[in-house]
């Protein structure tokens, strides 16, 4: 019973990292969305988002407010894992393994995909951390979860 705790607690504190990284990655993304699409647009068009936006006001606004609804999906998700996180799966309830395990997963890998495609390192990066993060997490307390009836 206590490797269990301890291998619930360790898990606990790596997914809570990737949810703090996801939470801070949502609120810039709605905040100052321009970061993001700066990094991405550029690598994407090979234009400068700066010189795009001066010449083209309104579809830059449409761009940045689209990043922003992304965002709050984002905020959405990682809010929501964190409420999980915080009572269901600190008490080992099996289901919540397995809602952090797909909702981490199609978060993160829907920007990791998109950032791929925006030939966005930095932002790829910070992505891969959160999906390393998310499987060490998973993995360390799978047999407790798992092996419940």
């Amino acid at each position: 019973m206590a490797e269990t705790k301890k291998s619930i607690k360790i898990s606990f504190v790596i997914l809570l990292i990737m949810m703090i990284l996801a939470l801070i990655y949502a609120l810039i993304t709605i905040f100052m969305p321009q970061i993001i699409v700066m990094r991405s647009f550029q690598g994407y068009t090979g234009q400068s988002w700066l010189e795009f936006a001066d010449s083209n006001p309104t579809i830059a606004g449409y761009v940045l407010n689209l990043e922003r609804m992304a965002g709050g999906i984002g905020l959405a998700l990682a809010l929501g894992g964190l409420i999980v996180l915080m009572t269901a799966y600190k008490k080992a309830e099996r289901w919540a393994w397995f809602y952090i395990l797909v909702v981490g997963v199609i978060g993160w890998v829907n920007n990791l995909i998109a950032n791929i495609i925006f030939k966005n390192p930095v932002t790829t990066t910070i992505i891969i951390v959160g999906l390393m993060l998310i499987a060490i997490g998973l993995i360390i307390p799978a047999k407790v979860f798992l092996s419940k009836e």
